[in-house]
C-alpha cells in the first residue's frame, strides 16, 4: 500500500531544496548565463577555465561550492521521490508497464549516483583539479542523469494520472 505521507515528505523536500538551489545559486554572469549549468555542461578544460574565471572575477566561487554542497542534500530527496513514484505505479501495472516502472525506479537511483559523482567532479574543478577528460565525464554524467530523470517523469506523469483517474472513478486497473 502506498504511503502518501512518504511521497508528500519527499515531494516537499524536493521542492524546498529545488527552490533553495535556485535562489541561493544565482550564478549568472555575462560568461555563465546558465548559472551552475554552465559548469555542468562545460565540455572541455578551456570551458571550465572560463566558467571558473567568471565566477572568480565576480566573487561567486564560494557561492558555487555552497550550491553544489546543497545539491548533495537535494539528491536523496528527488532520487527517492522518483524511485517511490515509479515503484508505486509499477506494482499497480501489468506486463511491460510494470517492468518499465521497476527499471525506471532503479534508474532514478542511478541518476542520484551520477549526480553525486558529477558534484564531486565539479568541486574538484572549482578547486583547480580538472582536465579535458574530467570535463567530458562530468558532462556525460549530467546528460545521463537528466535522461534517466526525464524518462522517469515521462512514466510517472501519464501513468500516475491514469492511476489517480481510475481510483477516482472506482476501478482497480
Amino acid at each position: 500500500m502506498i504511503n502518501i505521507r512518504i511521497i508528500l515528505f519527499l515531494l516537499s523536500g524536493t521542492l524546498a531544496l529545488f527552490l533553495l538551489l535556485r535562489f541561493q545559486g544565482k550564478l549568472e554572469t555575462k560568461d555563465t548565463p546558465l548559472s551552475i549549468l554552465s559548469l555542468e555542461f562545460a565540455q572541455n578544460a578551456q570551458q571550465i577555465t572560463e566558467v571558473k574565471q567568471a565566477w572568480d572575477d565576480a566573487g561567486m566561487t564560494g557561492k558555487a561550492k555552497t550550491n553544489i554542497r546543497i545539491d548533495f542534500l537535494f539528491i536523496p530527496f528527488y532520487t527517492m521521490l522518483f524511485y517511490t513514484l515509479c515503484g508505486t505505479i509499477s506494482v499497480r501495472m501489468n506486463g511491460f508497464a510494470a517492468k518499465l516502472g521497476i527499471f525506471l525506479a532503479f534508474g532514478a537511483l542511478v541518476a542520484g549516483l551520477f549526480d553525486t559523482l558529477e558534484n564531486i567532479l565539479m568541486l574538484f574543478a572549482l578547486n583547480g583539479h580538472y582536465n579535458n577528460f574530467t570535463a567530458w565525464l562530468t558532462t556525460t554524467l549530467v546528460w545521463s542523469k537528466f535522461l534517466l530523470l526525464a524518462l522517469a517523469a515521462l512514466y510517472v506523469i501519464p501513468l500516475g494520472a491514469r492511476m489517480l483517474l481510475l481510483k477516482a472513478i472506482g476501478q482497480k486497473k
